[in-house]
């Protein structure tokens, strides 16, 4: 089963997204949540360090305080973890700018989504 990295300051987005992804079949102990890029950094270093796998997908918001998406992506890219060019990098986002796009391309985003988060989008991406 997929383990799961779901980034976003919003809580109830957080909420909604959790449950979205139970509904599709993913077990809440393979859920876990950030609310900033940099939250999620130091979580995947408590995983790496407990000798924990990394998710497999993480759905990532760009609009963030602390630390945004971009941030968390550059971070994310220095990070020397085996085996992390695995992970699905999917943004999740409600800016449809272009730039935006581009720019999450450069960083090697596995999918650019526009919220809200669709379950066969989900279904597909957890295939």
């Amino acid at each position: 089963m997929k383990n799961v990295l779901l980034i976003d300051d919003d809580s109830t987005f957080q909420f909604i997204g959790k449950a979205l992804l139970k509904y599709v079949g993913v077990p809440p102990e393979n859920i876990q949540s950030a609310l900033s890029g940099k939250h999620a950094i130091d979580l995947l270093t408590s995983f790496y360090s407990a000798g924990k796998a990394l998710p497999d997908l993480i759905l990532l918001d760009l609009n963030m305080p602390i630390m945004d998406g971009f941030g968390f992506l550059d971070a994310f890219n220095k990070l020397e973890y085996p085996d992390k060019e695995k992970a699905k990098i999917i943004v999740l986002t409600s800016s449809q700018n272009s730039t935006d796009m581009e720019r999450a391309r450069k960083f090697g985003v596995t999918r650019y989504m526009t919220k809200p988060l669709q379950e066969e989008a989900l279904r597909a991406e957890l295939a």
